[in-house]
């Protein structure tokens, strides 16, 4: 079977496009239109649309695995897939660990770092059993532990990253965790020069034997309670300042005026405010932006544009801020929920999010100044 074959060239994903786009941040790309999706993914969500909702897992670290063209097995990590100056797909557990520890060559090299090594190269074996020997290509996920984990007060409890996950051990998806060693949620089908894809096959019934657990989708099991009237409101923000928003995000316009990539400034603007909790969103963007790398004539360009703009400008923050509330309303219901599955970072309920599948792009629920500022912190430690 081989799923590598990356055509047509519809399937494949570039870089940004396997971005999963959260809720707020599809207006950027896709101006009202987007907005009116967002709005409605989210309205549909009390009318069963919950059912497509799964949890997004936080898992730690990202590892690539599959089998060559020729059959051979490879695990390593998304550096070693992509490395230049070495071979980083790694065929055996004893050149994994090898190939992990040699990129602190000449320096001192912490426990921890050797304990993360030596557990990776303990995983190889597992992983090469679980791929089917007729496999060609490559599958992209996060790890989510390397051994069993232990049962706390009835429940399985491990932390991949920053978030610590409970499931309760006499539930369906607990007992597959007590046949499993080692457990990964895959994300997506990777070629050989990087680019992805939709995994396009069962999780279930692919992989052999249970000491891999390939963590099925897991959707949640209630519909939340939407705000009718926040979301009439809403809705006639986006009609009423249309025009004027797709006027700011104008495709065309921005390419002829160089800056094609507005959308993607105003998304790296939007992730630097988690630090300050989202506060006066969109009020202090020429303030960040006189700081960031952008060159000093696109940032003139831009505050030209922004000026000529400011009614598109004013409604485009109004609507992100609108939807980002519905939204973590709607992530705190489903936190709350009694489930099998329960998630927190330390002493707060919740973990990384949810990920609605959409036919249009699936979207992503993450409380940005929950997880995202956790997780932003926790790199920078």
């Amino acid at each position: 079977m081989r799923l590598n074959e990356f055509t047509p060239v519809k399937n494949t994903l570039n870089e940004a496009d396997a971005r999963i786009q959260h809720v707020e941040d599809i207006v950027f790309w896709e101006g009202s239109a987007g907005a009116a999706r967002a709005l409605e993914a989210i309205r549909n969500l009390e009318k069963g649309g919950h059912n497509d909702v799964t949890i997004k897992w936080d898992g730690s670290p990202a590892i690539i695995f599959g089998r060559n063209d020729v059959g051979e097995f490879i695990l390593t990590d998304k550096s070693g897939f992509t490395a230049k100056g070495y071979d980083g797909k790694s065929k055996n557990a004893n050149d994994l660990e090898k190939m992990l520890l040699n990129r602190r060559k000449g320096q001192d090299i912490a426990p921890a770092f050797r304990n993360f090594a030596s557990n990776m190269g303990d995983i190889f074996d597992e992983y090469e059993k679980a791929t089917p020997k007729d496999f060609e290509g490559y599958f992209k996920g996060d790890l989510l532990y390397y051994n069993t984990p232990p049962i706390v007060n009835g429940n399985y409890m491990f932390t991949p990253n920053i978030v610590t996950y409970e499931i309760n051990a006499q539930s369906e998806i607990g007992e597959r965790v007590k046949r499993s060693k080692t457990a990964v949620v895959v994300h997506r089908v990777v070629n050989d020069q990087g680019m992805e894809r939709p995994v396009g096959v069962d999780m279930n019934n692919f992989f052999l034997g249970d000491d891999v657990l390939v963590f099925p989708p897991t959707t949640v099991q209630d519909a939340p309670n939407i705000n009718n009237s926040e979301v009439g409101l809403l809705k006639q923000l986006i009609s009423k300042w249309a025009s004027n928003l797709d006027t700011l995000l104008d495709k065309s316009y921005l390419s002829q005026n160089k800056m094609t990539d507005f959308a993607n400034i105003l998304y790296a603007y939007t992730n630097s405010k988690v630090d300050s909790g989202l506060s006066s969103l969109g009020k202090d963007f020429f303030n960040w932006l006189s700081t960031s790398s952008v060159s000093a004539v696109k940032q003139q360009r831009m505050f030209n544009h922004i000026q000529e703009q400011q009614a598109g400008w004013l409604a485009l923050w109004k609507i992100v801020n609108s939807l980002m509330q519905l939204k973590n309303n709607v992530i705190q219901q489903f936190d709350d929920y009694d489930t099998d599955i329960k998630a927190n970072i330390g002493a707060s309920k919740g973990g990384e999010g949810y990920v609605l599948t959409h036919p249009d792009g699936d979207i992503k629920f993450v409380n940005r100044a929950g997880f995202s500022a956790a997780n932003r912190a926790n790199q920078r430690d």
